[in-house]
């Protein structure tokens, strides 16, 4: 008589006499898919996960005249020797990297990240004396005001992105933290910020393949005309005493006044408003055999022709979940007086950037942002541009300079006291 389902479930062991394994020590008739069972009847089968297969039973000594033709097995994993129990992912603390930080947007970063619940890490790339400390924060300094902890280069050797890297990852798996991006807070952070962002780990950084463009001035210019952007004219002089401003003036059909600035400046420093062939050479050789406000040695100057108009300031956030990639935030216009060679900002005021009136400067700070491989994160463009009194409204805005960074003068805490719900 056949046995079926209807007979009853089938024991791994039933009817067989019991051989040990000596490498288990379990009986060898129950190694069979590791499964081992009682017998139960149908009934009490159905009301519990089983393995059903059609065939002869693999388990049970079956008489000649006999054939199963089914089997139903209600299943125990067999574990000869028991592991320790799972051990559960550490639950990690989210955190920003602030990289060269200044105290006043320090503080503001700080009160964000406390909203968020987000753990902050500075970088300073050099020790610094105390001096001017709410411009070059020491380590004590930035912990006074909230920071959580400080990385600092070792004494004595220059900063490296490498060694900081590999200080970050080790730490940011000794204390259970998880980086979510690295935030550039002065023009020369935003040298290493994308690339220690990428060393971390991280995908939200900027292009790195565009990461000279957003810092050297010359090829900040050449990315911008290669997406169809309006750019000044401009050359680089490499002469050490000047000797090819002349006839780059003279290619250029540029007439005076014209710019000689410092290709890796900011805030200003190293930028002259030129009147006469004689000065304009004199500031390039000055600038060509200089260390730069940065620290590093120039090479060359950049030789601009004069923009004519109103300066402003367009201030943005990067991200792909906004509208096209980016998104201006407020707007600066700028008012300043020549002093020393140099055109000196004495106040600016907050504009409505939603107004009609600087639809032009929003739509070309945009194109800058993408055309300089911005993608994350926040930028600061200063632009030139002119009134129309027939269209009422400012047109033909032309590059001055973009950092891909925090805007300095304050311009973020300001705009927080202004723009209700701004941070």
């Amino acid at each position: 008589m056949a046995a079926t389902l209807e007979d009853g479930t089938l024991h791994p062991s039933f009817g067989m006499p019991e051989t040990l394994d000596p490498e288990t020590g379990l009986p060898a008739e129950t190694q069979h898919e590791s499964l081992i069972g009682e017998v139960l009847s149908p009934k009490q089968a159905d009301r519990a996960p089983t393995l059903t297969t059609l065939g002869d039973t693999p388990f049970e000594h079956v008489p000649e005249d006999d054939n199963v033709e089914h089997h139903k097995i209600v299943a125990t994993e067999i574990i000869a020797d028991p592991v320790a129990p799972h051990a559960p992912e550490p639950i990690l603390q989210n955190s920003i990297i602030l990289l060269q930080p200044r105290i006043a947007e320090c503080k503001t970063l700080i009160e964000c990240a406390k909203q968020r619940g987000l753990f902050v890490t500075c970088v300073n790339t050099t020790h610094y004396d105390g001096t001017n400390v709410n411009f070059y924060p020491t380590a004590e300094a930035l912990l006074e005001i909230g920071v959580h902890q400080v990385y600092e280069p070792p004494v004595g050797q220059k900063f490296s992105v490498v060694e900081c890297a590999n200080h970050l990852k080790t730490i940011e798996s000794q204390q259970n933290l998880r980086f979510l991006g690295v935030i550039p807070l002065r023009e020369m952070a935003v040298d290493y910020s994308d690339i220690l962002a990428a060393m971390l780990g991280l995908t939200v950084h900027n292009d790195l393949g565009l990461a000279s463009n957003r810092r050297d001035k010359a090829l900040m210019k050449s990315a911008v005309a290669a997406a169809g952007l309006r750019v000044a004219k401009y050359a680089r002089l490499t002469h050490p005493k000047g000797e090819d401003v002349r006839a780059a003036i003279e290619e250029l059909e540029l007439d005076f006044p014209v710019v000689v600035k410092t290709p890796r400046g900011m805030a200003t420093q190293d930028v002259y408003i030129c009147h006469t062939l004689e000065e304009a050479t004199e500031r390039s050789s000055q600038i060509v055999r200089s260390i730069g406000p940065d620290g590093t040695k120039a090479n060359f100057s950049l030789l601009e022709e004069f923009l004519a108009g109103q300066e402003f300031a367009v201030n943005v956030i990067a991200s792909p979940t906004t509208y096209k990639g980016v998104q201006v935030t407020d707007i600066w216009e700028y008012s300043k007086k020549f002093e020393d060679g140099s055109m000196v900002n004495t106040w600016q005021s907050l504009v409505d950037c939603h107004s009609p009136k600087y639809s032009a400067l929003v739509r070309y700070a945009e194109g800058i942002c993408r055309a300089v491989g911005v993608k994350y994160g926040f930028a600061h463009v200063e632009l030139m541009s002119t009134y129309s009194d027939e269209k009422e409204r400012f047109i033909d805005p032309v590059m001055v300079e973009v950092g891909a960074r925090l805007a300095g003068g304050r311009k973020a805490i300001m705009a927080e006291k202004v723009v209700p719900g701004w941070y």
